[in-house]
């Protein structure tokens, strides 16, 4: 996450337990409180650059290319370490998103629509294809469904066309989007994606755009004089329709809607090794009945967790809430748990410390299925990418029972 979301080294077994029962250590409150510093600015429209001369797709619509692997293989990625007692879905990419080092997955989030379950997952491009930016996968996830666990990658793009692209030839109208796109939270047919320093990027998932003209060099973006639409040769782009800025609570690691779905939920990810001294919060943001972040009723929590310096939470790279209680997906922990330094913490308002649980290297955001009670999360690390997988992967997809954390 933010690029570097492990540190890593030096990371010593410690004999902790699964849950790993939390000492209390003095250091602040961490009560939700009103935030009075923190503002949301009102949303602000960017769809008009798609507003004549685009038809739009919705997810049922789809092609789906590729398959990913369902059954227990999952497991067999580095540093997965949940008991088996907990464990209740599981996905691997196929081969080459499995271990590719040019894209790295991020947010999840997930919804259902006539009848199929859907998963969505961002990604960030490195390396030679961070021109590219960002995009999301689009995976069923329905057993039922003819075409189960089949997948589609969908670039993400929007107005803001680059004065001088470098590594690929930019068109009108449209442009990638270059966001580490960290978090993701769905609502009403819309999809949040936070941006590090902005705040939160809106996506309508009713106007996803195909893409006709293919690019067999796959460096073209936008649409050019003939009005033929590029897009690095993916077939679909999916453009923002919105934003809206959030002042004094960056970096925004990532967001999610809390399970009584009236707030989203941010958080601040600081390495627990160059940031110790530093202090994250997540923050709560109501809504209106559109899915739009409100200016009043905001609150912070600081989220204890004695693992790190100071008994701050850091490594935040997953946030969901419910009532009074905050599970974070916490990473580069000092201490290694079954092969993994990240941790899946529990904390409650108030409390001296997180409950802490087993959770697999590398791991990132979390959604909250509430059909099923599924607590889904996901691992980032192609092969000689983490700091101790070597040459192993360390990227899947999994679920959790969520009543075995409550």
């Amino acid at each position: 996450m933010l690029v570097c979301a492990l540190t890593g080294t030096g990371c010593q077994n410690t004999g902790v337990t699964s849950t790993e029962e939390a000492q209390s250590l003095k250091t602040l409150t961490g009560r939700a409180s009103a935030d009075t510093d923190v503002s949301v600015n009102a949303y602000v429209d960017t769809g008009t650059y798609i507003n004549s001369g685009f038809s739009f797709l919705n997810p049922s619509q789809l092609n789906k290319n590729r398959q990913a692997i369902g059954g227990s293989a999952y497991t067999e990625v580095y540093g997965f370490n949940i008991p088996e007692e907990n464990r209740v879905r599981g996905i691997r990419w196929n081969t080459d998103d499995e271990t590719t080092a040019l894209w790295r997955p991020q947010g999840i989030a997930g919804f259902s629509r006539n009848g199929i379950r859907y998963l969505l997952v961002s990604w960030y491009a490195k390396d030679d294809a961070a021109f590219k930016g960002s995009r999301i996968t689009l995976i069923d996830i329905s057993p039922s469904s003819a075409a189960y666990l089949t997948y589609r990658h969908i670039l993400l793009v929007q107005p803001d066309l680059p004065a001088s692209p470098a590594g690929y030839s930019q068109y009108g109208s449209y442009a990638p989007l270059n966001v580490h796109a960290g978090g993701m939270a769905y609502f009403k047919d819309k999809l949040y994606i936070s941006s590090t320093n902005l705040g939160v990027r809106v996506f309508d998932l009713n106007k996803i755009i195909e893409v006709s003209t293919g690019d067999t060099t796959s460096d073209k973006c936008g649409k050019d004089a003939s009005g033929n639409l590029f897009a690095f040769n993916y077939r679909y782009v999916l453009p923002q329709t919105g934003y809206q800025k959030i002042n004094n609570a960056n970096p925004f690691s990532t967001i999610q809607l809390n399970t009584e779905g009236t707030q989203f939920w941010t958080g601040q990810y600081y390495s627990g090794s160059a940031d110790a001294s530093i202090t994250p919060r997540i923050f709560g943001f109501p809504m209106d009945a559109d899915g739009k972040l409100q200016n009043t009723g905001i609150v912070s929590v600081a989220p204890k967790n004695s693992l790190f310096a100071d008994n701050h939470a850091h490594g935040i790279q997953g946030v969901l809430r419910k009532g009074n209680r905050t599970w974070l997906s916490c990473t580069g922990s000092p201490s290694n748990s079954y092969g993994s330094s990240a941790r899946l913490a529990r904390y409650t308002d108030g409390a001296d410390d997180t409950v802490r649980f087993r959770w697999p290297y590398g791991a990132e955001s979390l959604y909250y299925e509430s059909q099923y009670n599924y607590l889904w999360s996901l691992t980032e690390f192609e092969p000689n990418a983490g700091a101790q997988n070597g040459s192993q992967v360390n990227r899947c997809i999994f679920a959790v029972d969520f009543a075995k954390y409550e």
